[in-house]
């Protein structure tokens, strides 16, 4: 998928609190699908200056970055097959950060991936998702819910620090989804405001816990265990307006949108 804008609000919030800033994870090699100059508008930080993800995590001032992935064709640095239990014992570093940038969608033994990925982040060292919840039909193996990092990493010794919906279109903006969705707004709400989205979720490795069993859903552990859900956010990164998302997604804006731009350009000569 590449590193989104919203994905870079969240790492640069991450870093900021990160207690050390020495070994970046990315499963793949991440391509920014994003300007310096964007990030600079959207983040207020107008030092930064970077081309490329290695430029954009030095500028967060981390000093090693390696890269994951199934074949080198990308430039990856380290070569693994998250479908396979034993790859955290032949990965000799362990990371303050982890990113995933959209790879988990296209491994098809996910469980077996998560759990490696909770193995390779150190202690007090944070692991950041962005993933296809909505509107990715044949794009991976899997869309991916908010619910199932939620319930999963909280299990793994994890403190969550945020859980987000970056919906995407003509006009993105983040949506807090730090409580289940389909049951709080109900399904029209998800048609109508969700129809294509990406899951950014990250959580900070607090304690070091013996292999977790399989969670229930948070809503069905507290239907029928009445346990407590996974805890709330740390921090939720506002971005972008849902109301100017929905007009633009309004069989209006196709025609006004255009007709505005072109105006703005005449007026502009």
């Amino acid at each position: 998928m590449g590193m989104l804008i919203y994905d870079a609000l969240v790492l640069a919030r991450v870093a900021g609190e990160a207690p050390r800033r020495g070994r970046v994870l990315t499963l793949g090699v991440p391509k920014l699908n994003f300007a310096d100059a964007d990030y600079r508008r959207a983040s207020g930080d107008q030092t930064a200056r970077f081309s490329d993800h290695l430029g954009f995590f030095r500028h967060l001032g981390f000093e090693e970055i390696d890269s994951l992935d199934i074949s080198d064709y990308e430039g990856a640095n380290i070569l693994g097959d998250l479908n396979d239990a034993t790859l955290v014992d032949r990965i000799a570093h362990r990371y303050d950060l982890i990113y995933d940038s959209g790879t988990l969608e296209h491994i098809f033994e996910a469980p077996t991936a998560l759990r490696t990925l909770s193995q390779l982040v150190s202690l007090n060292g944070v692991i950041v998702h962005s993933l296809p919840t909505n509107g990715f039909v044949d794009h991976g193996f899997w869309q991916l819910s908010p619910d199932l990092f939620r319930s999963f990493y909280p299990a793994e010794g994890f403190t969550i620090l945020t859980s987000a919906l970056f919906v995407l279109g003509r006009y993105p903006f983040a949506l807090l989804a730090e409580k289940n969705i389909y049951r709080t707004k109900g399904r029209p709400f998800i048609v109508d405001n969700v129809p294509e989205a990406m899951a950014v979720f990250a959580a900070r490795k607090t304690k070091l816990v013996e292999r977790a069993g399989i969670p229930l859903q948070d809503y069905y552990r507290q239907m029928h265990a009445g346990e407590v859900g996974g805890g709330t956010v740390q921090f939720f990164i506002e971005y972008g307006s849902a109301r100017k998302a929905k007009f633009g997604r309004s069989k209006a804006a196709t025609v006004m949108v255009p007709l505005l731009r072109t105006l703005r350009t005449v007026l502009r000569r």
